[in-house]
C-alpha cells in the first residue's frame, strides 16, 4: 500500500465526520476537522522550513477568523449561508487548489490572506497612529508658537506703555494703536489719528517710530513729518531716501518711475509708515505702494493730521480712526503737577495759582508742558501770579497766536 493510501482514507473519513456534524448542527465538529486536522495531512513533500512557515501563518490567520466569530458571531449567524461561507474560507486557506502561482513561488491562501489583507491593516494602523502622534505634535507647536506670539505681544504693550508714560491720557489711544499693529487682518492696514496741534500726535508717532524699530515686528519703519507740504512727490522723496535711494536722482525721475521704484522695494517686505502732520489726503497707489496694504506681507500705514475728513478720504475704516482729544481736569493737573515738581506745588501760595493756569491751557498737553517747564524753575509767588495774569490777559488765542506764545515762552 503506497504512503497516500492511509493519508487519503483518513481524509475521507474526516469530511465523512465533518459531513454528519454539520448534519446534526454540531459545527464545532467541522470547523476543528476542516480548520485544524485536515491541514495536517496534506502533501508532505514540501521543505520543513516551508511547512512551518504555512502552517503558522495559517494559525494566525484562523485565530483571528475565530476570535472575529466569537465577538460577531451572533450578528452574523443571522446572515444566509454565514456558517457555510466560514467552512468554505476556512478551506481556502489551506487547499492546494486555492495556490497562487508567483514567478519565484506558490503561495496558498492563508499566505495572500496574511501578506495582502492582514498586514497591511496592521501597517495603515501603525501608521495612522504615527499620523495622529504628528498632528498632535503639530498642534501642540502651534499652540506653543500663539502662547509665545501672545506673550510677545503683551510683553510689547508693555513696553511700549513705560516708553509712553510721559504721554499723558494716551492709555486707550495706545491699547487701540497696539492691537492694530499687531492685527495680521487683511482690512487693518491704515490707521488715521487726529486731534488738534498739541495734542500729543506726533509724540506718539515717534514713540511708535523707535519703539517698533527694536522690536523688529516690520522689516521697515518710515516715519516722515510734512506740514504744510503732503503731496505725492513729497513722500515719494522721503520714501526714496529713507530706503537707501539717491537723493540727487531721485527728483530727477518723474512720479510714475519714482512710484515703480518704490514699489519693487516695498511690495514684497513688510513696513510701518508713519506719516505726521497731513494736511491733505495722499494717495498712497501713486506713491508706490501695492494696494490693498497688507495682501502678502504685515503692512501698515498710520497717519496724524488734524481733521478727521483727510483720515476718511484716505481710506481708514470707521473704525481705525481715532480721535486725541485734550486732557481732562484731573490728567491735566496732574502733567501740570508732575512737571512743575512737588517742591514748588505745594507751596500754598503758588498751588491756587498754578490750577487756574493749568485750566488756562484748556487740557492742552504741548501747552501744559511748555508752561510748567517754564515755571519750575520759579519759586517766587509773584512771578507766579504776574504769568498767570501775562497768560489771562491774553486768551482766548487763535492757533497761530497760541503757537507764537509757547515759543516766546519756551525762550524765556
Amino acid at each position: 500500500m503506497s504512503t497516500g493510501t492511509p493519508l487519503f482514507v483518513a481524509s475521507v473519513m474526516l469530511v465523512c465526520v465533518a459531513f454528519w456534524g454539520y448534519v446534526m448542527q454540531l459545527y464545532v465538529i467541522p470547523k476543528v476537522i476542516l480548520g485544524f486536522l485536515m491541514p495536517l495531512l496534506q502533501d508532505r513533500s514540501s521543505s520543513s522550513t516551508y511547512r512551518l512557515r504555512f502552517l503558522m501563518e495559517y494559525i494566525v490567520v484562523l485565530y483571528i477568523l475565530f476570535i472575529l466569530d466569537a465577538i460577531t458571531g451572533v450578528l452574523f449567524l443571522r446572515i444566509p449561508l454565514y456558517y457555510e461561507l466560514e467552512l468554505a474560507f476556512i478551506m481556502y486557506l489551506w487547499h492546494p487548489r486555492t495556490q497562487l502561482y508567483l514567478p519565484s513561488k506558490s503561495v496558498v491562501g492563508a499566505t495572500i490572506v496574511l501578506n495582502m489583507i492582514l498586514l497591511p491593516l496592521v501597517m495603515v494602523k501603525f501608521f495612522t497612529a504615527r499620523v495622529h502622534d504628528l498632528l498632535l505634535a503639530c498642534i501642540r507647536l502651534r499652540s506653543e508658537a500663539a502662547r509665545t506670539r501672545a506673550h510677545a505681544r503683551e510683553m510689547r504693550l508693555q513696553k511700549l506703555r513705560l516708553e509712553t508714560r510721559h504721554l499723558w491720557g494716551m492709555e486707550s489711544c495706545l491699547n487701540k494703536v497696539h492691537d492694530f499693529l499687531e492685527s495680521r487682518l487683511a482690512h487693518d492696514n491704515l490707521l488715521g489719528i487726529w486731534g488738534v496741534s498739541g495734542v500729543g500726535k506726533s509724540s506718539l508717532l515717534m514713540q511708535l517710530r523707535q519703539s517698533y524699530r527694536i522690536f523688529a515686528v516690520f522689516h521697515h519703519v518710515l516715519y516722515f513729518g510734512f506740514g504744510s507740504r503732503s503731496t505725492v512727490t513729497d513722500v515719494q522723496l522721503a520714501l526714496g531716501v529713507c530706503l537707501g535711494y539717491n537723493y540727487e536722482m531721485m527728483p530727477l525721475m518723474d512720479e510714475k518711475s519714482r512710484a515703480r521704484v518704490i514699489h519693487h522695494s516695498l511690495s514684497n517686505t513688510s513696513f510701518l509708515l508713519l506719516l505726521d502732520e497731513l494736511e491733505a489726503p495722499v494717495d498712497l497707489a501713486a506713491v508706490g505702494l501695492r494696494m490693498p496694504l497688507g495682501k502678502y506681507r504685515h503692512q501698515k500705514v498710520i497717519i496724524a493730521t488734524g481733521s478727521k475728513d483727510v483720515c476718511a478720504l484716505m481710506g481708514c475704516a470707521a473704525d481705525n480712526i481715532i480721535e486725541i482729544g485734550c486732557l481732562g481736569e484731573d490728567d491735566a493737573w496732574s502733567l501740570f503737577k508732575d512737571r512743575v515738581g512737588d517742591a514748588i506745588i505745594d507751596d500754598p501760595r503758588i498751588q491756587p495759582l498754578a490750577k487756574e493756569m493749568a485750566q488756562a491751557c484748556g487740557g492742552l498737553p504741548i501747552a501744559l508742558r511748555t508752561f510748567a517747564g517754564a515755571m519750575s524753575a520759579i519759586q517766587d509767588a509773584d512771578e507766579w501770579r504776574y504769568m498767570y495774569k501775562y497768560l489771562q490777559a491774553r486768551l482766548p488765542l487763535s492757533r497761530e497766536q497760541f503757537a507764537d506764545l509757547l515759543h516766546n515762552i519756551r525762550h524765556w
